[in-house]
């Protein structure tokens, strides 16, 4: 079908600037005579949800397609003033008539060939008659039997409807202490798109898909067992950009209804921002005879059991519709290396006192979270005197001083070796951010673990253990006490401050470490009921989870996703069942949901846009913060590496690497990066931002030290490349498998491979076997061939000029 071909006309539209009044409702008749007075007080003002007599879409195949869902398809026209919709129209066989235009829509329906719960559309409008000049198309999915226990999801942007309690509270400024200690305490957030927790009033959703990690809304009914994902592109083509479709979610006042609605253009009432709404710049687009808009979709009806079984799903399909994406070879990772190296030491403290490493632009340390105890890991792994020596005083000034009386750390320590709560702005200093501390037990351990790992094992004080087991022993207390972690937890008395998120999640993946470190089955036990509780409460029955971090409340974040899916994988590692390892496999899905799966299209006029990043890979904050990130804070996320490796599934490897491809493109000259690399126009939409952040610099480096450059399996045709080079396999033969492998980045590259059988891949990754890993030495512009041997070994059997 022929796409829109209005680019004059659509770009004027984007000129316009003016900002309408907020608000919802019946607008005024405009003071100027246009054909839109037909629609003032209109009875479809305002809704998407249709009224008595509406039309469906008269296709039999997508009515029978949508029959086992109690859904039906309407098609309409749009009309706006401002930001609001005043009226919408259904097409009746294909045709519409207004007093001032004529309207024909078309209909391609499409069978996925192998896929009997998928169906193609492509649904084409056309203005044939007439002048429109606050316009636009939608496709409205009705459905009745609706329940508020439906799960709604966007990507990235609703989880679970986001149906949670609303407050006001500033940026960082946690819950009103008057909910502390509350065992009973609802899920609460700042105001965001949700669809409404309270019976009999309105409840609608708007977003576009510049809010969104993929084009797509998603729910599952669990009294049918039967879901819904429909995948959609990401918007209107006009010349040098695009318009983004709207994604609309509306349900009847009795919540028996619903209307799940993409329209073109998206006009959203209110702007999502960083935390609330603004006034919407949003505005219908004008139509002139022959204008045509094509709306293309791809729809899945299909049976599952649970919110798990939506997600897998999702994850098979997410770029099905957008399709795949083109990661750029930039910097690579040994480049990446050394620029991170630069930017961790340019962060050390050289006080007259104190000396350590700052994971912040400030002269503290914040545990865990955003770096705290964690950029001290890579520097371990560089293997110097002088990292090491400097990583030991971090440790000394830090672990003694830091600790509270339950065994909890402080959120930070200031250089003058006062612990204080950063997160309390020092109201509750003794109130500390759980996840901070679970990050610190399971970073730490894996320090101890790297310098055994490296022969250092004398370098391990006996104070810093005891220290990292009390705080083991802390989290062992809580549990039995409270049966949970909750997301805020007292360092005095080690009680849940403030419960019922999934802010802990990380201490089961350190408890897991510890129990092997100190040979303490207790820890294990704990670690295995804490993850029984987390994954069923909070993954399988709400399909989020929540609160991890210290600037939002308790809405749905995609860092607690990551830690509970890291947690689940070192409890595999730890204990061998691969139950486990089916879990982090799941929680790697709900990752996935919070990863861009296609290259967003941003305009030229933005940094991003003039540069043409890629930005499938772009790792979303949380549903209050609304922008995306170059990576997971703060992690490599390797477990996804390793869900591949143990499951040949070849989907996390590609999810991986998209994220650590992506992480390249905030990578300002010179090594600065910071946590902004977003095309969401809440926050920073196309900025990369002037300013640096540290905890950007510890995933990057994380990523380029703990995934491998190329993954090569020997006894099969596998093989995926992580690093920023090119590699094809050459040969296969009983020399082993010859490899050539092309640089085209500006900067010499060192690439680590490895390469194992499928023997090899059944044994335990662990956390310091990249500290073995060969590497081969490519110069920028150059190509090289190489061998890898029977023991896995490489060599390097020529070098060429070119590529």
């Amino acid at each position: 079908m022929t796409r829109i071909q209005v680019t004059i006309i659509l770009c004027c539209v984007l000129s316009h600037t003016g900002f309408a009044e907020e608000g919802v409702g019946k607008m005024p008749p405009s003071s100027k005579t246009t054909p839109a007075d037909e629609f003032y007080a209109d009875k479809t003002a305002g809704t998407w949800l249709p009224l008595a007599g509406s039309e469906s879409s008269n296709n039999e195949q997508v009515d029978e397609f949508l029959e086992e869902l109690n859904g039906r398809m309407r098609l309409l026209a749009c009309w706006y003033e401002g930001p609001h919709l005043i009226a919408t129209r259904s097409f009746r066989q294909g045709e519409l008539k207004t007093n001032a235009t004529r309207w024909s829509c078309d209909i391609d329906t499409a069978q996925v060939n192998g896929h009997q719960d998928a169906l193609d559309l492509d649904v084409a409008f056309e203005l044939t008659e007439g002048l429109a000049d606050q316009a636009g198309v939608a496709v409205a999915f009705d459905f009745s039997d609706w329940c508020t226990a439906n799960y709604v999801m966007i990507p990235a942007s609703v989880y679970s409807a986001n149906r949670c309690k609303i407050v006001n509270r500033g940026y960082a400024k946690g819950l009103d202490r008057k909910y502390l200690y509350k065992k009973n305490l609802p899920l609460m957030s700042n105001p965001i798109p949700q669809l409404s927790p309270d019976m009999g009033t309105p409840s609608k959703l708007e977003v576009n898909s510049s809010n969104t990690a993929t084009p797509a809304m998603c729910f599952y009914n669990p009294q049918s067992k039967r879901a819904f994902i429909v995948l959609t592109e990401q918007g209107i083509p006009c010349e040098d950009q695009v318009i983004d479709h709207g994604f609309m979610i509306e349900e009847s006042l009795d919540r028996k209804k619903s209307t799940f609605v993409i329209s073109a253009p998206g006009v959203r009432e209110r702007k999502p921002l960083f935390i609330g709404f603004a006034n919407s710049p949003d505005r219908g687009i004008p139509f002139k005879t022959g204008d045509r808009v094509t709306i293309r979709m791809r729809i899945y009806s299909f049976e599952t059991e649970n919110i798990p079984g939506l997600l897998e799903k999702f994850m098979s399909v997410r770029k099905d519709v957008t399709g795949p994406n083109s990661p750029r070879e930039l910097i690579p990772f040994s480049q990446v290396t050394k620029w991170m190296t630069h930017r961790i030491d340019s962060r050390w403290h050289e006080g007259e006192v104190h000396k350590f490493y700052c994971p912040e632009n400030a002269p503290w340390i914040s545990f865990g979270w955003v770096g705290g105890l964690i950029n001290t890991f890579p520097m371990l792994v560089l293997g110097d005197t002088m990292h090491r020596n400097r990583v030991v005083q971090t440790f000394d000034f830090a672990i003694p001083r830091a600790q509270g009386d339950a065994g909890y750390f402080y959120g930070a320590i200031n250089h003058d070796g006062k612990p204080f709560g950063r997160e309390t702005y020092d109201e509750f200093p003794e109130i500390a951010l759980t996840r901070k501390n679970g990050d610190v037990l399971f970073w730490m351990i894996k320090q101890f673990m790297l310098l055994k790992a490296q022969g250092r094992v004398d370098m391990i004080k006996p104070a810093w253990e005891k220290n990292i087991q009390r705080l083991a022993d802390a989290f062992v207390k809580t549990w039995k006490t409270n049966g949970q972690w909750g997301r805020m937890v007292n360092n005095k008395t080690g009680q849940v401050a403030e419960y019922n998120t999934s802010g802990g999640v990380m201490a089961i993946g350190g408890l897991a470490l510890a129990a092997d470190y100190y040979r303490k089955t207790d820890y294990l036990e704990i670690a295995q009921e804490a993850a029984t509780f987390y994954y069923q409460r909070d993954f399988v029955k709400t399909g989020q989870t929540t609160g991890g971090c210290a600037d939002i409340l308790q809405n749905a974040d995609s860092e607690t996703a990551a830690g509970l899916m890291t947690a689940l994988m070192a409890l595999y590692e730890t204990t061998r069942d691969r139950t486990w390892l089916e879990k982090s496999r799941n929680l790697a899905n709900l990752c996935a949901t919070w990863t861009t799966s296609y290259d967003y299209q941003l305009p030229n006029n933005t940094e991003l846009g003039r540069l043409g990043a890629k930005l499938a890979g772009v790792y979303w904050a949380s549903t209050q913060n609304k922008h995306g990130a170059p990576g997971i804070c703060t992690s490599s996320g390797d477990p996804l590496f390793k869900i591949y490796r143990a499951t040949g599934d070849r989907r996390y490897a590609e999810l991986m690497r998209d994220i650590v491809r992506c992480h390249a493109e905030s990578i300002r000259p010179g090594g600065y990066t910071n946590e902004r690399l977003t095309y969401c126009d809440a926050d920073s939409r196309g900025n990369r931002g002037d300013h640096v952040t540290g905890w950007n610099e510890t995933n990057g480096i994380l990523m380029a030290m703990e995934l491998p450059g190329i993954y090569v399996r020997t006894d099969k045709n596998e093989m995926i490349v992580f690093d920023h080079v090119k590699a094809d396999v050459l040969a296969r033969d009983k020399n082993g498998v010859t490899l050539k492998i092309r640089n085209s980045t500006k900067f010499a590259a060192e690439v680590s491979i490895l390469a194992e059988s499928a023997k090899e891949a059944e044994k335990m990754l662990g956390y310091t076997a990249f500290l073995k890993w060969p590497k081969v030495e490519v110069p920028s512009g150059k190509s090289v061939h190489v061998r890898i041997l029977e023991d896995f070994q490489v060599e390097v059997i020529k070098s060429l000029d070119g590529q």
